[in-house]
């Protein structure tokens, strides 16, 4: 149905944004909107598989606390996606950012094997769900103050929606 819509208008950089992400990390198509930003284009919210699996550290759950996780293994490289998120109760806040670009915040819970998350759009406050398998990315160690402020960003917006429920 999306694709057929993408079609339709005649995006053709969406349409290889749809077929790039089925199956993939998400489990829905991103709003054409999403990716029209020129920063953006090549890579947040991207299912690019990392060369080798990470660790299995979704299957049992997270522990509270705050969590990095990218697609490369070392952090801040360019073009490549990463999340920052904080963990509370199975609730989750934080953002998909590409290094030296603009971020997205979501929100939402955690269960088992992926993250349940609505996804909101920097530009317009539009509001999208997705899921994410945690098992797509790597664990990064090392949480840097821009993560620190990114993720402080998004936990201040978002708060009533996830701590306040």
């Amino acid at each position: 149905m999306v694709l057929t819509y993408l079609i339709l208008t005649g995006s053709l950089e969406a349409i290889a944004i749809v077929l790039a992400l089925s199956p993939g990390n998400f489990s829905i198509a991103f709003p054409a909107r999403l990716v029209e930003d020129s920063d953006i284009k090549s890579g947040v919210l991207s299912s690019q598989s990392p060369p080798n699996p990470a660790p299995d550290t979704a299957s049992t759950g997270l522990a509270d606390g705050i969590y990095l996780y990218g697609q490369s293994s070392k952090p801040d490289e360019i073009k490549q996606e990463y999340l920052v998120l904080e963990m509370r109760q199975s609730k989750v806040v934080g953002a998909f950012y590409l290094p030296r670009s603009a971020f997205y915040c979501f929100y939402g819970t955690s269960d088992r094997t992926q993250l349940n998350l609505t996804v909101v759009d920097s530009y317009d406050g539009s509001r999208s769900p997705y899921s994410v398998n945690l098992q797509q990315y790597y664990p990064i160690s090392t949480i840097s103050d821009n993560d620190r402020r990114i993720l402080g960003i998004c936990k201040e917006s978002h708060k009533q929606q996830v701590w306040e429920k």
